[in-house]
């Protein structure tokens, strides 16, 4: 019993180590696109602010996808997935973060604007996006990785 938790738990902190690494450079190259429409010059942050925030967004969308993966497809590897399978739960459990993260800090009240939702939208997607990179990332390894 205590085997089977310790491989569960050391599969999800590769996941999430595989997360970090693939989703922070792509996110810190939208970063620079994304900074420039929503926050127009002059900006005041710290060239390390945007790896920070994207590598612990990373890690956090990681771990819940390994968390929902290990939830529904129980007993499952990973690499026996479909790749359709394994990319919708990859954009499901990176989108959870941002969902998350709103409602524990801003809950949607009656009087949101439309801009809420808008910015919502955007994260959600964006947060889907990167999910799915990392999820075709993760299906790469874990097949290459049964094949040996």
């Amino acid at each position: 019993m205590i085997v089977l938790l310790l491989r569960k738990l050391r599969a999800a902190l590769i996941i999430t180590a595989i997360w970090v690494l693939f989703w922070t450079p792509f996110a810190v190259g939208l970063d620079n696109i994304i900074a420039d429409i929503l926050f127009p010059e002059p900006r005041i942050d710290s060239p390390y602010t945007p790896v920070s925030v994207w590598a612990i967004w990373g890690a956090l969308s990681g771990l819940a996808f390994a968390i929902v993966l290990a939830l529904a497809e129980r007993g499952r590897t990973v690499g026996s997935l479909s790749t359709a399978r394994m990319l919708s739960w990859a954009a499901f459990g990176s989108a959870l973060v941002p969902v998350v993260y709103w409602i524990l800090t801003q809950p949607p009240a009656p009087g949101f604007g439309s801009i809420f939702w808008e910015m919502m939208l955007f994260t959600v997607g964006t947060s889907a996006l990167l999910g799915i990179v990392c999820g075709i990332m993760t299906l790469a390894f874990m097949r290459i990785g049964s094949t040996h």
